[in-house]
């Protein structure tokens, strides 16, 4: 909690909202603080805990944002059509995913933006604002240079969680994703093979390691590859981040906020 409410202080709450439906900004960073905080303090341990138990608390039961203008009981409370605590958890969930897909650097200048309107942010250089979901959408657009609307789409206009969908055959493992109201989901999924890990793109939200070419399965008997792609289908309670910042060897709790684990073994 002391996290929680520091953060807004130390943004000297100009990371906040005019209209309530874009409160997931002021409470999603300030819950996302805790586990950073966590992180910093302690290691990526502390930070991967702390996001589990964050992840627990998500309902899924109402999108983030409705686009429209809203009281704060119709956000708060669900029975009236809104995101309830989602604004929170899920919203501190979607900001873990967010930094882990364009990194660090890109992520605190989004950030800066967003509380500041500047990435230089000096005293006396800058007055207090209010922000919103679309122009927070335009600030990681205007760092990253990419257009992350399927990013925000999916996590902050739909209620339910994306799906990873796997098809596996002797040789093969295909990925897609499955998203709600059919949307495109090209979110980048790392798969291990042979202890080596490779990050597909997921462009169209569909991907397939080339198995023969690392030697995962072209060198194998057909019987030995079949067993391969049949074990560790996922890691359980560990999944690796692809895009993250951390040194290649660490590990972190979750990668992306889905249904699915976000690393798959051959």
């Amino acid at each position: 909690m002391f996290q929680h409410e520091f953060a807004h202080e130390y943004f000297g709450n100009q990371l906040t909202a005019a209209n309530w439906d874009d409160y997931w900004l002021h409470e999603g960073y300030g819950t996302y603080m805790q586990p950073l905080y966590g992180r910093w303090r302690e290691g990526e341990a502390r930070y991967a805990t702390m996001l589990a138990d964050e992840r627990g608390k998500i309902a899924n039961l109402r999108p983030i944002i409705s686009g429209k203008v809203r009281t704060e009981e119709e956000v708060y409370e669900v029975d009236k059509g809104g995101p309830g605590q989602d604004i929170y958890y899920k919203g501190a969930w979607m900001l873990h995913t967010l930094r882990t897909l364009i990194g660090d650097r890109a992520f605190r200048d989004v950030t800066r933006l967003a509380v500041y309107g500047r990435i230089d942010p000096r005293p006396g250089n800058f007055a207090p604002r209010y922000g919103s979901t679309l122009e927070y959408e335009r600030f990681v657009r205007r760092v990253t240079g990419k257009d992350y609307g399927w990013f925000f789409d999916v996590y902050l206009r739909e209620a339910a969680l994306p799906d990873l969908i796997e098809t596996r055959s002797a040789t093969r493992l295909a990925l897609r994703w499955q998203a709600p109201g059919g949307r495109v989901f090209p979110m980048p999924v790392e798969v291990q093979i042979d202890g080596r890990i490779v990050k597909l793109p997921m462009a169209g939200g569909r991907g397939q390691p080339a198995c023969a070419e690392t030697r995962a399965c072209g060198d194998r008997p057909q019987g030995q590859a079949a067993a391969a792609l049949g074990r560790d289908r996922a890691i359980s309670g560990m999944a690796r981040c692809a895009g993250a910042a951390a040194a290649p060897h660490q590990l972190t709790d979750a990668c992306y906020l889905n249904n699915t684990a976000s690393i798959w073994r051959l």
